[in-house]
């Protein structure tokens, strides 16, 4: 029971014990349980994977996947040309050298751009 995911307290309430004498008498099997369990598992994957008879891999992946800690990982890089780093410029604007209307224009591009991000984050560039 503790290898399909059961707790303690519910393998206590079915065998009728409490969880401390579960606990005494079978610690062992408590602690082995799931890793036994995964193990068959991933035999039973492994015969199915390398079989040409069908089978029901997306539930044992499934089980593989909730139980064992198995993870499928999806790892972007992004690069600059040839490889190398990503370059970024910046430019640094003096606002006091700004007319009103350039400083008018300004402000409306960073609400804007404040707006865009409070409202959609996945927008920011």
């Amino acid at each position: 029971m503790a290898g399909i995911g059961l707790t303690h307290d519910q393998i206590a309430k079915v065998v009728g014990v409490s969880d401390e004498t579960l606990r005494k008498y079978y610690d062992k099997e408590l602690e082995t349980a799931a890793a036994m369990m995964n193990a068959q598992v991933a035999q039973n994957l492994f015969s199915i994977a390398t079989s040409k008879a069908s089978g029901c891999v997306p539930a044992a992946i499934f089980w593989m996947k909730t139980r064992a800690g198995w993870r499928e990982v999806d790892r972007r890089e992004h690069t600059g040309p040839d490889g190398g780093p990503i370059s970024l410029k910046y430019e640094t604007i003096d606002v006091k050298k700004l007319d009103e209307e350039e400083r008018g224009a300004f402000k409306a591009a960073l609400l804007s751009a404040a707006h865009i991000i409070e409202n959609d984050p996945g927008e920011r560039q």
